[in-house]
């Protein structure tokens, strides 16, 4: 820590005297706010860039360290710049003339996106490029540099899944980015190394931010997408607003039809007294349809005050999924079972809930940003397993799991300007309630009523000042958490603790001419998920049970990064330290060595370090983007079977690529290839990869749009991967019916974005849970 200390103070030498904030807004001849100008502070010597902002929706900006006698410079397209030489004033009121001669003129024609490095991360301008064309949110995200597309979500390289902001409030459905339109967003940040800010377990952030849109009353937006694969999706949603003065409403509804097909086959080896074989093939259908609503209001107290509220409620239901399971086991490589199991499952849920009010406001100087959220949720589990033995017993399993879930949060943020920077202090409380049961009447595994308690109570505090070559950011986080563990309503104090942590953060970041560079280090964790906590032992087949482990410790994780952009190249580097890192594990029975209990335990450590490079030039109408990346870990796992050296590097180049041939026809390609390598305590099974087309045609200015493509077009996106734990082996290797032709239509009406600024509280628990 020292050593970091001592390279981010020569990074960034020196302070910047007499330095002041200016502060005020940007407005058009008519009095009007001019959101998203640029104000910029120069130096009088040399222009030589000193700081810069962008005005907010209400036309407002804020910038740190400008002295007396530099230059400050506005600017928006269609307007004449605006320059003045700073006095001792702190606040400024800019009125923009109109450019009759440039809005007469102007023609935009570049579709490359803007990179640029921000305080926090790289990001990347989508208004007026290629990427505003491509249809949903999702097809931009696809896009953007560092970011990975996974099947259930994104992944920020080398980082892991990200949370997801759209104009500064969570997003807690993936729903939402289908229904923001490409068109409706701004720009797009990645931020790989969060500060104190943020949840101590989050590892990135990915903030999208929207174009505003002007004027009062009603416009929705519909689409209706069509799925084929082995079988049919569907996913029909629409939004709408309601807009008068101050006051907004909106809502949202959507309904989708999910049918999967999930074959897998998977091969354990077990090194007990006796060498335990099972070759298994399973074969897995699900169905489930949902219902998906949100209400919500916002309204404007002032210029710069605003209070809301948003409400959700999901209705899921699950048909009846039956899956087959057909084993081969060996013992000392002697035949010794077949067993073919039939079974059925059936889930049923609760309507789930979210309720989500906040506070947005200012008082004098000082930003106010106030969140409380409540999440409750519930849903059981019943299923049959029928397990017909060639040789032994065969026999009849039922199980019967039920989980509930409550959660209240809340958050409050203050920002005020503190000696030429800017100082954000606030804190976040969580309090988290959840039941989990599971009854097996046959007594194959033991019946269990657990309940876990937990409240995280984390003040938090993020300085940012402006230095003569860096803009340096140093935050500090707190974290006490209290956990209790109940079973059979007996509170069990081996299970229960209570810990506190600090994680620090720093960062900073510089421009030497066109090379932007960043520089950070941030401590985080990792805290169990309820499930992995859980003492409840679940019923695989009579070979293989599950459970979590109450004694599982939280990770600590060191994270040093480096980021950088050069025109259009961008390069990144990071370098992570899991301190008790949570693996899978594996433990057999005491009375049964050919039982295996699937779990979870903590090592020592794994260190890794994560690179990548990205090329994103513009060619005509051709917008290719190429990025390489490897992944490399230094383990040595040790087992009661043998010591494994999981040092092989994982490759993954990705090749997107987007033809803007005018008129509104537009084509995008995306691919990707990963060489498998290892990762935690195994590697990926075999080497991987996909290509996406999509073609899209737009009519009435944008308004309608439809849409035909294809994903995964050669069917080699696969999953698996191959285990080493204590004295078992797994290798499993799942594919899915992820080849697929998808049909879109999509019509906006008079569509425009929300007001909404509730930005979320708890969001680490929400993932947990």
């Amino acid at each position: 820590m020292e050593r970091l200390l001592f390279l981010l103070i020569l990074f960034c030498t020196g302070l910047r005297a007499s330095a002041q904030t200016v502060s005020g807004k940007v407005l058009n001849e008519s009095k009007k706010p001019v959101p998203y100008a640029n104000v910029v502070i120069l130096s009088a010597g040399d222009s030589a860039f000193i700081a810069g902002t962008t005005t907010n929706d209400d036309g407002a900006f804020s910038i740190r360290n400008a002295a007396p006698g530099n230059i400050l410079k506005a600017s928006f397209v269609g307007y004449e710049p605006f320059s003045t030489v700073l006095s001792d004033q702190e606040t400024l009121t800019i009125v923009l003339k109109e450019d009759a001669q440039l809005m007469k003129e102007v023609v935009v024609k570049g579709n490359a996106p803007l990179h640029k490095m921000t305080a926090e991360g790289m990001q990347t301008n989508i208004e007026n490029t290629v990427l505003s064309k491509l249809g949903t949110c999702e097809d931009v995200l696809s896009h953007i540099p560092g970011l990975i597309k996974k099947k259930d979500g994104y992944e920020v390289f080398g980082k892991g899944a990200p949370v997801i902001y759209i104009n500064g409030r969570q997003m807690r459905d993936a729903t939402e980015l289908e229904r923001l339109k490409s068109s409706d967003i701004k720009s797009v940040e990645v931020v790989a190394n969060p500060g104190s800010r943020y949840d101590a377990t989050v590892k990135a952030v990915v903030k999208i931010r929207t174009k505003r849109v002007q004027g009062d009353g009603f416009g929705f937006d519909v689409r209706s997408s069509y799925y084929q694969s082995e079988n049919v999706d569907l996913v029909e949603q629409l939004n709408w607003k309601y807009r008068h003065g101050r006051l907004e409403l909106f809502g949202g509804h959507g309904y989708s039809l999910d049918n999967g097909s999930y074959p897998s086959k998977t091969t354990t080896i077990v090194y007990a007294d006796t060498l335990w074989r099972q070759d298994f093939t399973q074969e897995a259908t699900e169905k489930a349809s949902r219902f998906k609503n949100t209400i919500g209001a916002d309204y404007q107290l002032n210029d710069s005050n605003s209070i809301g509220m948003k409400y959700t409620v999901n209705f899921l239901h699950d048909s009846p999924a039956p899956f087959m399971l057909s084993s081969d086991v060996r013992a000392n490589e002697a035949f010794y079972d077949h067993i073919n199991t039939s079974a059925m499952r059936s889930k049923t849920h609760r309507p789930s809930q979210f309720l989500n009010l906040y506070y947005v406001g200012k008082i004098g100087k000082m930003d106010i940003d106030f969140n409380a959220d409540y999440l409750y949720n519930k849903q059981c589990d019943h299923t049959v397993y029928q397990e017909d033995s060639r040789n032994k017993t065969s026999r009849t399993v039922t199980s019967d799991n039920q989980e509930r879930n409550r959660l209240f949060a809340s958050k409050l943020t203050l920002g005020y300007p503190v000696l030429g920077g800017s100082l954000s202090v606030g804190a976040e409380y969580t309090s988290t309630n959840r039941n989990d049961d599971y009854v097996n009447p046959e007594q194959y595994v033991p019946t269990s009523f657990a309940q876990l308690k937990e409240s995280n109570f984390a003040p938090f505090m993020e300085y940012t000042h402006m230095l003569p070559v860096c803009q340096l950011t140093v935050g500090l986080r707190w974290e006490a958490v209290r956990f209790n563990y109940y079973e059979n309503g007996l509170h069990i104090a081996d299970q229960s603790r209570s810990f506190s942590n600090l994680f620090p953060s720093i960062s900073a970041a510089t421009k030497i001419g066109d090379l932007q560079m960043q520089l950070s280090y941030a401590a985080k964790t990792r805290r169990p998920s309820y499930r992995q906590l859980s003492n409840n032992v679940s019923y695989g087949n009579r070979f293989l049970m599950q459970s979590g482990n109450p004694l599982l410790q939280h990770e600590y994780i060191h994270t040093l990064s480096l980021g950088a952009m050069w025109k259009f190249i961008q390069l990144g580097v990071s370098y992570k330290d899991r301190r008790h890192a949570i693996v899978f594990w594996s433990e057999q029975d005491n009375h049964n060595s050919a039982v295996s209990r699937i779990t979870y335990t903590n090592l020592p450590s794994i260190k890794s370090i994560s690179a990548q490079v990205t090329f994103s030039p513009t060619i005509g109408i051709w917008t290719p983007e190429f990025s390489a990346a490897v992944q490399k870990q230094w383990l040595n796992l040790q087992t009661k079977v043998r010591t494994y050296k999981l040092n092989k590097p994982i490759w993954q180049l990705s090749f997107n690529n987007t033809f803007n041939f005018g008129k509104g026809w537009l084509l995008s390609m995306e691919s990707y290839f990963v060489k498998k390598g290892n990762d935690e305590i195994g590697a990926l099974a075999s080497n991987t990869g996909s290509l996406d087309i999509n073609l899209t045609k737009s009519f009435l200015k944008d308004r309608l749009a439809f849409r035909i493509g294809g994903t995964d077009l050669f069917h080699t996106r696969k999953e698996g991967g191959i285990g080493y734990t204590e004295l078992m082996e797994t290798i499993q290797v799942s594919t899915y019916d992820s080849r697929q032709l998808v049909l879109t239509v999509t019509y906006k009406f008079n569509a425009s974005r929300s007001k909404y600024k509730g930005t979320g509280a708890g969001q680490a628990e929400k993932k947990r849970l």
